[in-house]
Parts: C-alpha cells; sequence; structure tokens
C-alpha cells in the first residue's frame, strides 16, 4: 500500500512539473539617472558649501506630457522627484525621470534656475515585467557614459 501511495505521489509531481512555465521574479522599473553637476573649473556645482553652487531649493524637474510641462510627484519619497546624496567626494543628484508610456522618448526638465535648463530624453525597453532605460540624451545629444554617473559641466 505504501508503495502504491509513494508511486501516485511521484507520478503527480513529475506530471506537475513543466520546465516551459514562465516565472516572473518582480518588476525591474529602472526610471532614474544619476548626475554631477560641475563647472570648468571642477567645483562641485551641488555643493551648498561651494560660492558657485546653484541653490537646490530652486531646482524643479518637470515632465513633459501630451505636450505640456507638468511638476508632478512620481509617487517616491521625494515629492521634488530628486534627491542629492555624496559619491566620489562629489554630490550627486539622483533625478526620478518621466517614464510615461503614453509618450514614445519621454522627456524630463531638469530647471537648475529660471534660466538653466537641461533636457533629457529617454527610450525606454518595456515588457510586462520591466522598464528600463534604453537609450539616453542630454539636451539632443546621445548620451552613452552614465556609469557611475552622467558628468555634466556647465
Amino acid at each position: 500500500m505504501k508503495k502504491i501511495i509513494l508511486i501516485c505521489l511521484t507520478m503527480f509531481f513529475l506530471i506537475s512539473c513543466n520546465s516551459d512555465d514562465i516565472v516572473i521574479d518582480g518588476f525591474n522599473y529602472d526610471a532614474i539617472l544619476n548626475i554631477s553637476l560641475t563647472n570648468t573649473k571642477s567645483d562641485d556645482l551641488l555643493n551648498p558649501d561651494n560660492s558657485s553652487a546653484i541653490d537646490q531649493s530652486k531646482i524643479k524637474i518637470l515632465y513633459l506630457v501630451k505636450g505640456k510641462l507638468i511638476q508632478e510627484p512620481n509617487g517616491t519619497d521625494y515629492p521634488r522627484n530628486f534627491m542629492i546624496y555624496k559619491q566620489d567626494g562629489l554630490n550627486i543628484i539622483r533625478i526620478f525621470l518621466n517614464s510615461s508610456a503614453e509618450e514614445q522618448y519621454p522627456q524630463t526638465y531638469i530647471q537648475w534656475s529660471e534660466n538653466n535648463t537641461d533636457i533629457i530624453k529617454i527610450e525606454y525597453n518595456r515588457t510586462s515585467n520591466s522598464v528600463t532605460k534604453k537609450t539616453i540624451w542630454l539636451n539632443d545629444k546621445l548620451v552613452s557614459d552614465i556609469e557611475p554617473y552622467l558628468k555634466v559641466i556647465k
């Protein structure tokens, strides 16, 4: 009797295992860009101790959606859609990018001040369980070197 039960259980497990099953483990969402901002003298423009630093309270992150620039929190813990942290002795700004599926190339405007704005345009790879950056342009110039962060000189 034990052998019959063991055979039945073994058959059940063998039949129920299928190597063709697709396993989706979580969701990969990559819609951030880390940027260092320096001047031509290599001064860190995000360091508030620097006399030539930009005023962080004036930085605005705007998204172009359906032809309109909007300033909208993206659901992170950072309602202004950026955060600043230290890395390699520099202050780095992490921008939470526009990833609107309604746009072919979602654009994020970084308004450093009233007269100084950069535009980031992204082409994303989208699958059922991921949104990842494929191609990045800064002010209509293709960007390829973003590791560990994009280096912008003002």
